[in-house]
């Protein structure tokens, strides 16, 4: 088998969901992409780049494909590949994977194999910044000082409100989709943020810094022809 370089593209990167308005960045990401590309490309690599036109292991059931970013279905991909090669999954639950970056997204598989959408929120860091930028008097606090819900500070009151609301979040989801099916869903968590959420949840939810990744490598197998000389 030829040996391939695979690139994800972020389908849409840069558009406001159902707008075709593109941010001032996203000329930027596209040159770099662009760039990135050609230079593999001169070592006469071929350049996969996945994109809501790839097959998946599920049906996308999202009524604007031309803004779902790919590192979510990549995300869905990975955490639906390794649960079905781990008989991780019952046929009624729901398959859920939550990504704690610069946005915190949470990414949901029907019991029937559809890509239903999700939640899309800012992230730890991201809501920190913004109250410091946004606000006259709040400071920007350091995520690492958490202590418990009640803030006994102004900067202890700021870093549990942001830490409350994504906790908050995720358990209303959970709590929603188990209500729907029956069952606690399965759960995938993956991103540098994590780390300050995940205690605060479920031990059951399964970490890999790498799901994002191994999505990516599954839906290159799933679209890539195998070569068996």
């Amino acid at each position: 088998m030829g040996t391939y370089k695979v690139s994800a593209i972020r389908a849409g990167f840069g558009r406001q969901e159902g707008s075709k308005v593109e941010s001032r960045d996203s000329g930027k990401n596209k040159a770099f992409e662009e760039d990135i590309v050609g230079t593999i490309s001169k070592n006469s690599v071929p350049v996969f780049k996945a994109g809501i036109q790839n097959k998946f292991s599920f049906i996308i059931d999202y009524e604007t494909p031309e803004t779902l970013g790919i590192d979510r279905l990549c995300s869905a991909s990975g955490a639906f590949s390794i649960a079905l090669k781990n008989q991780l999954l019952s046929s009624n639950q729901y398959l859920v994977t939550i990504d704690f970056g610069t946005a915190t997204t949470i990414n949901i598989v029907s019991p029937d194999k559809k890509f239903l959408g999700g939640l899309i929120s800012p992230g730890i860091k991201t809501m920190l910044k913004v109250l410091n930028e946004k606000t006259a008097q709040l400071p920007l606090v350091n995520q690492d000082s958490y202590k418990g819900i009640i803030g006994k500070s102004t900067n202890s009151s700021i870093l549990s409100g942001v830490i409350t609301a994504t906790i908050g979040m995720i358990k209303e989801t959970i709590n929603y989709l188990e209500k729907n099916s029956g069952v606690q869903p399965i759960i995938f968590a993956t991103g540098g943020n994590a780390r300050y959420i995940l205690p605060y949840l479920d031990p059951k939810i399964i970490f890999d810094e790498a799901l994002v990744l191994k999505g990516l490598q599954k839906v290159y197998e799933l679209n890539t022809p195998i070569d068996v000389s």
